[in-house]
């Protein structure tokens, strides 16, 4: 849907310059591009349109340099994402590894206190 108002508006623009260059056949311009360099007298019309192919150039360029740099963002991201995934799993997989000697000290506890006979007191127990 928002391509299509998009569409519209383009449309609307462009048919706003068309009236605009037509309006503007006529006069013959020279315009000053530097103090010293002047360009021979062209129709207003080719002007007006010069300056707006050149004027959505610039916008190209700009679009696609702030599209790269959000490629870069988001490649980097991605590998943190992963390297942090990855630190993760190992971290997971140290503290299973930890979980089975903790049960394996208690059960080792327990062989112990049966083959001596001793009682443990919990620290909750009176």
């Amino acid at each position: 849907m928002w391509n299509k108002i998009k569409l519209i508006l383009w449309l609307i623009i462009l048919l706003a310059v068309a009236y605009f260059v037509s309006m503007n056949t006529s006069p013959n311009v020279s315009v000053k591009i530097l103090p010293t360099l002047q360009t021979p007298e062209i129709p207003l019309a080719l002007i007006i349109i010069a300056s707006i192919i050149i004027g959505a150039a610039l916008i190209i360029i700009f679009a696609i340099t702030d599209w790269i740099a959000y490629k870069i963002d988001k490649m980097k991201l991605s590998r943190n994402l992963k390297s942090a995934e990855k630190e993760l799993a190992k971290c997971k997989q140290q503290l299973e590894e930890k979980d089975k000697k903790i049960e394996e000290l208690k059960i080792e506890l327990e062989v112990m206190k049966n083959k001596e006979n001793i009682t443990v007191k919990q620290e909750g127990e009176a």
